[in-house]
């Protein structure tokens, strides 16, 4: 069911889903983290999420998931000319000071120690209150979660952006 629901909204099938259904609970989790994630009412804004979630797909090199990503995003209708350079988010004039500190916040939380700095962290909570950290937390680990998914699987990316959207 989870599967071609997946299929009407993207338009081709989901391969992660049909990966994991090789035993019948390893689907859950992906797709409850999938539905929070995507779905969940959200105090963090929906474009500072997007370039969160692409910058951590671009470090962890998840093709698929920076497919899906500025999918997502464009269906969303958030503007997605950001996505291209979030690697250079440091030197690019395009992000704001809040963007700058939640992509270097993300950029931290997503090296192998997991660990950010108390000056990055001062500099995030200046823009951002608590429930959006946790929010653009859970944001990271989740992008990371599906990175580990798809990364070793060798999920490729699956044209997602190049598919015309989907009509109602």
């Amino acid at each position: 069911m989870a599967s071609r629901a997946l299929t009407w909204r993207f338009g081709k099938p989901f391969p992660t889903v049909a990966l994991l259904s090789h035993h019948p609970a390893y689907p859950v989790p992906y797709l409850f983290m999938a539905g929070i994630y995507g779905n969940g009412s959200t105090k963090l804004n929906p474009t500072t999420k997007a370039l969160v979630s692409h910058l951590v797909a671009q470090l962890n090199g998840c093709a698929f998931c920076i497919d899906l990503g500025q999918r997502v995003a464009r269906d969303k209708g958030l503007d997605t000319s950001k996505l291209q350079w979030v690697l250079a988010f440091r030197e690019r004039p395009e992000y704001s000071p809040a963007e700058r500190a939640a992509l270097e916040y993300a950029w931290e939380a997503t090296q192998v120690t997991a660990k950010v700095s108390d000056e990055t962290y001062a500099t995030l909570s200046s823009f951002y209150s608590e429930r959006e950290i946790i929010e653009l937390t859970v944001a990271v680990a989740t992008e990371n979660f599906f990175n580990r998914l798809t990364g070793p699987l060798n999920i490729e990316s699956q044209g997602f952006c190049a598919l015309p959207d989907r009509q109602p």
